[in-house]
């Protein structure tokens, strides 16, 4: 996991999505945090392209693919 990048697609008055960061930064990961606050018209369609109805939308970028690794609890799953 640890070549991988991270991408953390959120808002910034989320919870989790800040909660991910700092998993991230702790278990001294990579990560890109994607601030989508000026961005409400791209909210929904942003949702639908990653068929994932919450912030944050977790990614992780290997070997040039990025692929959805899901929400918080999900990133959780996938550090243990």
């Amino acid at each position: 996991m640890d070549d991988a990048l991270f991408v953390i697609y959120g808002v910034s008055d989320c919870p989790h999505c800040l909660w991910a960061c700092g998993d991230l930064m702790e278990a001294n990961l990579s990560y890109v945090f994607v601030n989508l606050d000026f961005a409400q018209g791209y909210h929904e369609s942003f949702k639908h392209k990653f068929n994932w109805a919450t912030f944050p939308v977790i990614t992780k970028i290997v070997d040039g693919k990025e692929i959805l690794i899901g929400g918080y609890e999900q990133l959780k799953e996938s550090m243990k």
